[in-house]
């Protein structure tokens, strides 16, 4: 596996799931969390294996991984959906600018610089600065597909990342984040992962990975 190859697959550690559509089906956007239930989503990353939840942080932004994977829990944290500019309904695709929000008030997540944590805020206003990649562009993105989750505010994407204070969420740029992935990057760092990464992300832009 290529240095690039190797980044693709560790950038593509999101599915999106859910209980009331097979995997290999649409994921449909809607306009607010109370919209049409069958609308809501599980997102799901296969590093820590657990569900991505709206949850109380002394620091950062109120988000971290539920305690387990099981049904239950995974129907409990059913609360994720995506909206696109304007009332098509259609399903959505790969590379389209989207909104990322949870059952909450304030919804949707977006870029906002921060003292602690991921710079990520819930705002009460959409901002389509997300995109899924790992599909060919313009392409049907199905449940139970690996994805990369793009933020085009900051050109990169959303990961898992073991903080000490804040939820376990980052960047590749983030402090320690390639040290804490040395088992799965071997000799890939400094320079040549930032080049690998950018290439990477590149890659899956372009409909590669």
């Amino acid at each position: 596996m290529s240095d690039v190859d190797l980044v693709v697959d560790l950038l593509k550690q999101w599915t999106i799931l859910a209980d009331h559509t097979p995997k290999g089906g649409p994921i449909r956007p809607k306009l607010t969390f109370d919209g049409p239930a069958n609308r809501n989503y599980q997102l799901k990353n296969k590093v820590p294996r657990k569900f991505l939840q709206w949850e109380d942080q002394t620091f950062g932004i109120n988000a971290g991984w539920t305690s387990n994977a099981e049904p239950s829990t995974a129907k409990r944290v059913q609360r994720w959906f995506f909206r696109r500019d304007g009332e098509n309904e259609t399903p959505i695709r790969y590379g389209e600018p989207i909104a990322m929000g949870y059952g909450t008030k304030p919804s949707f997540v977006c870029y906002e610089t921060r003292t602690v944590g991921i710079n990520l805020s819930y705002k009460d206003n959409p901002c389509y600065q997300w995109k899924l990649l790992g599909g060919k562009p313009g392409s049907q993105v199905k449940t139970g597909d690996y994805l990369a989750i793009f933020n085009t505010k900051i050109n990169e994407c959303l990961m898992y990342f073991d903080r000490t204070a804040g939820g376990d969420i980052g960047w590749p740029s983030s402090k320690t984040w390639g040290e804490q992935f040395q088992d799965k990057l071997g000799d890939l760092a400094g320079a040549a992962l930032e080049k690998a990464i950018e290439a990477g992300v590149k890659a899956l832009l372009t409909g590669g990975g």
